[in-house]
């Protein structure tokens, strides 16, 4: 049993966890790390568990960002497949417009994302930077139509739009993998709305392993690209309850 298979082997072992994936570099290096668990404790303590279970066991020290948790309903063990969104209207010709992208400065960055999917909803958790800020977002849904694709989408435009101005407005339209030769592409749509006027933003991402992250990448390639020209919010107001 090679490094891999053992560390895969040990974290499924860990309480709430049901199965684990481990992917490298030609190196060894641990790239990603992906679990499924029960959502009988957060996402985030369950990375942390990880973390540590590698650091103690194997002397493996992986930064807990890379890895990735899927909670599953503890009553029911199982996922359903669930349809799209329902689409808006194709963009017309006049709503599209090019733009350059936004030096890296200005630029969103991906740093975590969870998703929680039960019978009856489903909901994600974004974490973004920029420069020194850090924003986070969250959407859920009950409507069996939706797929996760969407909801992952709106919760990476709500962490953006923690950093923006309350007058720039980012509204989702679709998200659609594709096929491109022998590879897949994740494509968003997102309409930012602004002084009473409607762009239309694209974004995609190559499918990697973890489809999930993907369409956080395809997202912020949609919105850096105009992100830097839009006013800032002077500051962020957290409100605990």
């Amino acid at each position: 049993m090679d490094m891999v298979e053992r560390a895969e082997a040990l974290i499924s072992r860990i309480v709430g966890i049901s199965s684990c994936k481990i992917t490298t570099d030609e190196t060894g290096e641990v790239l990603e790390i992906h679990v499924v668990a029960t959502a009988k404790k957060p996402a985030k303590l369950i990375a942390r568990d990880v973390e540590g279970c590698l650091i103690a066991e194997m002397g493996i020290r992986v930064d807990h960002r890379k890895i990735g948790v899927v909670l599953l309903d503890s009553g029911e063990n199982r996922t359903e497949a669930v349809d799209e969104f329902e689409r808006e209207r194709p963009p017309r010709d006049e709503d599209i417009e090019i733009l350059p992208i936004e030096e890296q400065g200005a630029r969103f960055v991906f740093r975590s994302v969870n998703l929680f999917i039960s019978d009856t909803s489903i909901k994600a958790e974004v974490e973004l930077t920029r420069s020194e800020q850090e924003a986070f977002g969250s959407a859920e849904t009950d409507r069996r139509s939706a797929t996760h694709w969407h909801v992952v989408a709106e919760a990476t435009l709500k962490a953006v739009s923690e950093l923006l101005d309350e007058s720039v407005s980012l509204c989702l339209c679709d998200v659609l993998q594709v096929p491109l030769g022998d590879k897949k592409v994740m494509l968003v749509r997102v309409d930012m709305i602004q002084a009473r006027e409607r762009k239309s933003l694209a974004g995609c991402s190559i499918v990697s392993s973890d489809e999930t992250q993907t369409v956080v990448y395809a997202t912020l390639d949609a919105v850096n690209r105009v992100v830097g020209k839009l006013k800032p919010k002077g500051s962020i107001e957290y409100k605990i309850q």
